[in-house]
């Protein structure tokens, strides 16, 4: 963990909220930053400092105001982003001294009470607008998102965990998007929401557990830091509160993706830390997308012996089927296929009428299927 570059944050905020030398100096101990408040603003004592953020999880709290919040929340409520290597640098730091519950029984002992009530976001989001995003509310069959999401391949069945809404952008301009909910029943953990439009237009935003938490309580999170860390990572793990323990769960880079196989569910990207699911003895196999960032992350794990699924072995057994048509037309036209969901709109049920289950393999020898890139090891 980069102790001087989370020094270099905090020393940016308080430069922002005081005025005054000493309400800007940070005292440094072994385990803490003390700071001035930047949310109160403290003492009037110039040299009185209640807020402290602590090394050990990177959790912040004032003993003048009781806010207690995270690193990250402090970096988002004073505009100062975390360069994003370095998040990911702090993330696997958290990740490494916190504990990780991934059974179901082990997420029960830690409770749902603190997941937030849908009925409580669509307050904050289209009554208290506290956030960017408006006009919160389930799919609208024959609407423009509906029609979006049917071109798609995505059915009305599959629209449950998926809002529609729209995102301020500024000067009265806003953006339509669709919302990924990670939920169980009422209850949320996380969202996703991303807008329609693409190339340089597009945009996909994450808000982890305590994000939405704080849009539906207010700043100061009465629950208990380690708390706090685990459902934030959870929150990265869309559908996590649905998938039986008991059976292959099968996972995929993104949300979407995941809505086309069972028991599967969807991370945020071939770097998502996985740690929580790998490190509880569960059945996972991995569904990476058809690209170069999927053929290194394949490589990856079937080099730790985990089973991932094989793209080039799929399109090899479509084109054997198909032995009355020109093979190099059918390949070129399916090997185009990105993720599970292009491949669901190719061929509609794709999960049981290609018999996808029977392409995955842990054998190290299979690893002839997985496309070369620069970083490949076996050529």
């Amino acid at each position: 963990m980069d102790r001087i570059y989370i020094k270099d944050i905090i020393q940016k905020v308080l430069n922002k909220s005081f005025s005054s030398t000493s309400k800007r100096k940070i005292s440094e101990y072994e385990d803490r930053l003390n700071i001035a408040c930047p949310y109160c603003g403290d003492s009037d004592n110039e040299y009185k400092k209640r807020g402290n953020l602590y090394l050990n999880k990177l959790f912040y709290i004032c003993f003048n105001c009781e806010k207690k919040t995270t690193l990250d929340k402090i970096s988002k409520d004073f505009n100062e982003p975390i360069d994003p290597d370095k998040k990911l640098e702090i993330i696997n730091y958290l990740n490494s001294v916190t504990d990780h519950p991934a059974t179901d029984n082990q997420m029960s002992d830690i409770g749902f009470s603190n997941l937030v009530d849908i009925k409580d976001l669509e307050d904050a989001f289209n009554v208290r607008k506290v956030s960017p995003i408006f006009d919160f509310s389930p799919i609208i069959k024959g609407g423009g998102i509906y029609k979006y999401l049917i071109g798609r391949g995505i059915p009305d069945d599959l629209h449950g965990n998926i809002y529609q809404a729209k995102f301020e952008r500024g000067d009265d301009n806003f953006d339509h998007i669709i919302v990924l909910l990670n939920r169980v029943g009422d209850k949320v953990l996380g969202l996703q929401v991303r807008n329609l439009k693409g190339g340089r237009n597009r945009f996909f935003l994450i808000y982890n557990w305590e994000s939405i938490y704080t849009w539906v309580h207010g700043q100061n999170i009465d629950v208990d830091p380690d708390k706090i860390t685990i459902y934030n990572k959870m929150s990265y793990y869309f559908n996590i509160l649905n998938v039986n323990f008991d059976y292959t769960i099968t996972v995929f880079e993104g949300y979407l993706d995941s809505l086309f196989y069972p028991n599967s569910i969807g991370i945020v990207g071939t770097n998502t830390d996985l740690r929580m699911l790998e490190s509880n003895n569960l059945d996972i196999q991995y569904f990476f997308d058809n690209n170069i960032a999927g053929f290194k992350k394949s490589e990856e794990k079937i080099r730790e012996g985990s089973r991932v699924f094989l793209w080039n072995k799929l399109f090899e057994d479509i084109v054997n089927r198909k032995k009355d048509k020109d093979p190099d037309k059918i390949l070129y036209r399916i090997s185009k296929v990105k993720d599970m969901n292009k491949l669901n709109e190719l061929v509609p049920n794709a999960y049981a009428k290609l018999n996808l289950k029977e392409f995955f393999s842990e054998d190290i020898l299979d690893i002839k299927w997985i496309p070369k890139t620069k970083s490949s090891k076996y050529y």
